[in-house]
């Protein structure tokens, strides 16, 4: 004849001790936990490669994405475990690339040592930008042609003819975001900017290379930051603040109006 056990955390009568009762807000921490660190890692974890020839947020802007044959093929070499920084549109990315023929040959090797400093969506090769676009600071790329897209300055075909098989080694060394807020300031500045664009006939230039299509936008949810020109509830039409009180209304010297 078998004999019943009594389970240790239930009583004769049938009720769990207080003890073995879990509160109702302990699971509504652990719902929390879990919710917020489904938020947390996408923004922590690198980015799945996007498949190539798959339309991303700059070809649907316009800017650089090679579209159809144009298109490389991206293949992702190394990235880091942990995401400091992705580039993205109106971004200054430091690169470090070396182009290559079928044979090993470079034809472009300007920056394979000393990076290159451009604002995504001025690089020359047609697919590169976007290529880069959503790439975490640390990532290596391969990209490759089967057939190089053409360029549309002459000297730059001269050296790089349309049809021939390359391929773009290329390294996201790091974004310089100060870049931005100096293009909003003085997009001229010859200090901060080369003077002629990037292209694969241009010299060496340690200088940011900015995208001179595109005019830097910013978009605004504080009422008191202004631009030139704006006018704010602390400003006044020739961009200077307001005085509180005027010269002939309040005397400074005195203390007393």
């Amino acid at each position: 004849m078998r004999t019943a056990t009594a389970r240790p955390d239930v009583s004769a009568s049938g009720a769990r001790p207080a003890a073995a009762v879990r509160p109702a807000t302990a699971g509504l921490a652990s719902c929390h936990r879990r919710q917020l660190l489904s938020l947390a890692l996408p923004l922590l974890l690198p980015a799945a490669p996007r498949l190539a020839g798959a339309a991303g947020p700059l070809e649907a802007l316009g800017l650089g994405g090679g579209g159809g044959g144009d298109a490389p093929q991206v293949r992702i070499v190394s990235q880091p475990s942990v995401c400091q920084g992705r580039v993205r549109f109106q971004d200054f990315v430091i690169l470090r690339y070396k182009g290559l023929r079928a044979d090993g040959t470079p034809f472009d090797s300007r920056y394979a040592e000393n990076p290159l400093v451009y604002e995504l969506g001025s690089f020359y090769l047609p697919g590169v930008d976007a290529a880069l676009n959503g790439a975490c600071a640390g990532t290596k790329l391969k990209l490759s042609w089967a057939s190089s897209p053409r360029l549309p300055r002459a000297d730059d075909a001269a050296l790089l003819p349309a049809g021939e098989p390359i391929t773009l080694e290329a390294e996201v060394v790091s974004i310089k975001y100060s870049l931005f807020g100096e293009k909003m300031r003085d997009p001229t500045s010859s200090w901060f900017f080369a003077r002629e664009p990037l292209t694969l006939t241009s010299a060496y230039d340690a200088r940011g290379h900015p995208n001179r299509n595109r005019v830097p936008s910013v978009k605004k949810d504080n009422p008191f930051s202004i631009a030139p020109g704006e006018q704010s509830i602390i400003s006044n039409p020739s961009n200077l603040l307001t005085p509180l009180f005027s010269q002939g209304n309040f005397d400074l010297s005195k203390g007393e109006p």
